[in-house]
């Protein structure tokens, strides 16, 4: 029988990772997620396209904002990305005594997950160059790699992305969609919160605002929409792998 992605059913999976660890998914995404994003919302400009139309001018204009912010932009985004790796491992089915033991294996598996996340963008890079809809594919079925690389440590990059790939199998554009969703509800919401603190801040401090309230603000969707996304993507993966057999 083909496999399913039951929506319902990653909701409540979810919901229920998010009440077993709430404190722990707390202390780390609020100091390794908000905190970075954070930091570079202060400190970093938005990036603001003048021409969307253009992809040509669109990758220049990436390429100067990231030469001229990297020295924030880099740090920011590896400590993003190894407390992300963390919540992964926080919520692998390991047993934890305590939060530093996830850190410490998200530490070990830093490097060999960087490796393999590089290997499989390129290849959607690469297939969003082509003709876009190849590139949207593979992001739905790489989606669930940081899940699957941290319930697997020690299989390795190849056997790993294997079987990321094989656990996706005929879900991609589910995932896709899935990932959307969530996306657009959660930029909605920030969105309305962005502007309703804009508008306050500007009120009591004039056109300038508070900039490092604002930024807190944008920070702190930033760190709900990672958490968001790993929960589901975490619930995902224990959905399509008892699906899967022979892994």
């Amino acid at each position: 029988m083909p496999k399913k992605l039951d929506y319902r059913a990653v909701w409540t999976d979810a919901r229920a990772l998010l009440a077993a660890h709430k404190e722990a998914i707390a202390a780390i995404a609020g100091f390794f997620i908000f905190m970075s994003a954070w930091i570079s919302a202060f400190l970093v400009p938005p990036l603001i396209f003048e021409n969307l139309g253009n992809s040509n001018q669109a990758v220049v204009e990436i390429s100067r904002y990231f030469e001229a912010n990297w020295r924030v932009l880099v740090p920011t985004m590896l400590v993003t990305i190894y407390g992300s790796l963390s919540l992964y491992v926080l919520m692998s089915g390991r047993r934890l005594e305590k939060v530093g033991d996830a850190l410490g294996i998200a530490a070990a598996l830093f490097f060999p997950y960087l490796l393999a996340s590089l290997l499989v963008g390129w290849a959607t890079l690469a297939g969003f160059f082509l003709l876009i809809i190849p590139g949207l594919y593979l992001s739905g079925r790489f989606a669930i790699l940081p899940a699957v690389v941290t319930q697997d440590a020690g299989d390795g990059i190849n056997k790993s992305i294997i079987r990321t790939w094989r656990v996706t199998s005929n879900c991609g554009w589910a995932i896709l969609f899935l990932m959307l969703f969530v996306a657009v509800i959660v930029r909605i919401f920030a969105g309305v919160a962005d502007a309703a603190i804009v508008a306050i801040c500007q009120s009591i401090a004039g056109e300038d605002g508070v900039p490092i309230v604002e930024s807190a603000v944008k920070a702190l969707f930033v760190a709900l929409e990672a958490v968001a996304f790993i929960l589901m993507l975490v619930a995902v993966n224990r959905q399509l792998s008892a699906q899967t057999p022979n892994l």
